[in-house]
């Protein structure tokens, strides 16, 4: 089963934030090119149950068990998505 897993961005430890010294005491933050600025990354990955993408991503935010009905893009995936970004950046997700 194909499986889309959400994890802390490595490159800007999940702030969605990134500091660029600019000059020599003069810093700019930006959105994380990684992430674009969610603090989230994505990956999709095949497992026979969702236990054994637990195993490999134990830190992991949210692994969602994908099949037709949800793997299609649409404006309720999309809502739910944002709203799940959204908890993340204001600290109400699982771990924070």
């Amino acid at each position: 089963m194909k499986f889309e897993i959400y994890d802390r961005c490595s490159e800007c430890e999940g702030s969605g934030i990134r500091e660029h010294q600019i000059a020599v005491d003069e810093f700019k933050d930006s959105d994380c090119s990684v992430c674009d600025g969610s603090g989230l990354v994505m990956y999709y990955e095949f497992y026979d149950h969702r236990s054994e993408a637990m195993q490999d991503y134990p830190n992991a935010r949210y692994i969602l068990p994908q099949n037709e009905q949800t793997s299609a893009w649409n404006d309720e995936k999309a809502i739910q998505r944002g709203e799940m970004i959204a908890s993340e950046l204001l600290g109400r997700g699982r771990g924070s």
